[in-house]
């Protein structure tokens, strides 16, 4: 028993409907697993805060460069004066608060697609990232690297997603009781 016209007609373009679907599913979970970073690099800086503050000689390598050096400058300052240490210690924690809630709305701004903010977000990673390479941290430097170049990704990602749907919208796809009319 064959098909009808109508039905034979509308596989191909449902198919490329499918298609286009799995494409855009694909571009914007990678835009999002680029922006996740700005959440991870947000959490780890305050991790990093917290184990200055709390004694520890460690970082997180993803964290920021400016926070570190703002908590490095507080406890200095804290070994120097002990009796500014809590005020230093407390402008360096809400310092860090501050930043990091900026670092998370480059996540948040950047999940939502807007391209303008996630590429400053990875502007100002970059050079946050320098400051590692001018404290001679390679390492940190080196992953400050690679999270702009998974961020890149994930910006690609969402680009790529933007330029799809412009020329989904640009094509004229009319439906008519004869079956589909893609005609521009």
């Amino acid at each position: 028993m064959s098909e009808p016209a109508d039905a034979s007609a509308q596989q191909p373009i449902q198919i490329v409907i499918n298609q286009v679907a799995d494409a855009m599913v694909a571009l914007k979970q990678a835009g999002n697993i680029g922006a996740n970073w700005f959440y991870w690099i947000a959490g780890l800086s305050l991790v990093n805060t917290t184990m200055v503050h709390g004694g520890g000689d460690l970082h997180f390598i993803v964290g920021l460069s400016v926070t570190a050096i703002v908590d490095g400058i507080a406890k200095g300052v804290g070994q120097q004066r002990p009796d500014l240490a809590n005020v230093a210690m407390g402008i360096a924690v809400v310092f860090s608060v501050c930043v990091a809630a900026v670092v998370f709305l480059f996540g948040w701004f950047s999940r939502k697609r807007l391209l303008w903010v996630f590429g400053i977000g990875m502007g100002l990673y970059l050079l946050d990232g320098l400051n590692y390479l001018l404290f001679e941290d390679y390492l940190s430097a080196a992953f400050h690297g690679y999270a702009l170049w998974a961020m890149s990704r994930g910006f690609k990602a969402y680009r790529q997603m933007a330029q799809l749907e412009a020329a989904l919208l640009t094509q004229a796809i009319t439906v008519t009781t004869d079956g589909v009319d893609a005609s521009a």
